[in-house]
């Protein structure tokens, strides 16, 4: 009868752990630079891969972060990225990797042309130095309005999907 009862635990504790959104972000359906938009209204998913990614039109933001001296940061505005996905909202939930995520406002989109970067000074990020893709506020040009630690919480980096909230 104890055999049983720890068999039968041992199965369900497998069955939640392979539930659990931990397990479900390393499934074999992301690529490694793929970048999910999904329209929290419509359900309307698109994946971006990184070549359709690369083809994108490309910005630039030279700044400092907290973690990183003065660089230059390349990637696709978030403004060209929904419109390549043909949504819009009131906000967007930014999600990386390690299951971390924030809420951007879409006025920060819009103020601040906000990008999400794949290079840093010319060099394509690693999964281990904020890659594949990292948001990036213009921090050194608006320091006085950037400069906290609100703002700060927005730089996701590892960003794999992004979801637009409202309409």
């Amino acid at each position: 009868m104890k055999k049983f009862k720890l068999t039968h635990l041992i199965g369900m504790v497998l069955l939640f752990w392979s539930a659990s959104p931990a397990v479900q972000a390393v499934q074999p359906d992301y690529k490694y630079g793929d970048l999910r938009v999904t329209d929290q209204n419509t359900h309307r998913e698109v994946i971006i891969d990184k070549a359709t990614f690369d083809t994108l039109p490309v910005s630039e933001i030279v700044t400092s972060t907290p973690w990183q001296k003065k660089s230059t940061f390349s990637g696709v505005s978030f403004s060209d990225i929904l419109k390549y996905a043909g949504m819009n909202g009131s906000r967007l939930k930014v999600h990386a990797l390690n299951d971390y995520w924030v809420e951007i406002p879409m006025s920060d989109v819009v103020n601040y042309n906000i990008l999400l970067a794949s290079k840093i000074d010319g060099k394509a990020f690693s999964i281990r130095d904020f890659g594949p893709y990292f948001v990036i506020y213009p921090v050194d040009e608006r320091r006085e309005e950037l400069n906290s630690p609100v703002k700060f919480s927005k730089f996701v980096w590892q960003v794999d999907s992004i979801t637009v909230v409202d309409k």
